[in-house]
């Protein structure tokens, strides 16, 4: 059972204005597709999308699949666009595969999937969760390889790119002094490869998110809410 903590409001809990029948199947798998398209920066080149248990079961009667194609091309939940979205996809000439896996899910939860997608030479793999209400938990992010385990809701910091530890000091100083409050800290380093997600407790400002991307130009921010 979900904590009631994993929520921010009643308003997610009795779930969003959305497309689609079912707020875990619809607007949840909406969320996941767009929280991946965030870690991109922008439309995905390739999609594989690998669903668990109940998603694997239902995704093609529910809409899944056109609910997180429709987040991985940037629409919201209540976009008209979302029951276009697989048309979309093959009108761009994206390959897309999608797999329904028999195994147990990857995230502890029957509303899992699996996308691993890319632009250029940016690989992206992000496990997440629809938990009802529209509300989603990212349970790993795999940024070019190198991958973090979480189990959290949004808002979520990511930041990834070269640079040692010294440098993830001073950002998180700036991060504090901008008022940004975060509540926990989870990374991954291979030598001067970073790969952290900030889990944030309110929603992030436009300006401080514009500032610390500009002061930190060598590292790429991702921010997921």
């Amino acid at each position: 059972m979900s904590r009631a903590k994993d929520y921010q409001s009643a308003f997610d809990i009795i779930g969003p204005v959305m497309i689609g029948p079912s707020s875990s199947h619809t607007a949840g798998a909406v969320k996941i597709g767009q929280a991946t398209r965030s870690l991109l920066h922008g439309t995905p080149e390739h999609i594989v999308i690998h669903y668990y248990e109940s998603f694997a079961k239902t995704h093609d009667g529910h809409g899944t699949d056109h609910a997180i194609l429709g987040g991985l091309l940037g629409y919201s939940t209540f976009d008209e666009r979302i029951r276009d979205a697989i048309e979309t996809v093959k009108s761009l000439n994206i390959p897309l595969q999608i797999i329904e896996e028999e195994i147990d899910s990857i995230g502890d939860h029957p509303n899992c999937a699996l996308i691993k997608s890319q632009i250029g030479s940016r690989r992206i793999e992000l496990n997440g969760i629809s938990i009802g209400g529209g509300t989603i938990k990212i349970k790993s992010i795999e940024i070019n390889g190198l991958m973090i385990s979480l189990d959290h809701t949004l808002p979520l910091l990511v930041i990834d790119g070269h640079c040692d530890r010294n440098i993830i000091g001073d950002m998180l100083d700036d991060l504090f002094d901008m008022n940004v409050q975060i509540e926990q800290e989870i990374k991954s380093m291979n030598n001067d490869q970073l790969t952290m997600a900030l889990h944030l407790d309110r929603p992030m400002s436009d300006e401080a998110y514009d500032e610390i991307k500009e002061k930190y130009s060598q590292l790429t921010f991702s921010y997921i809410s």
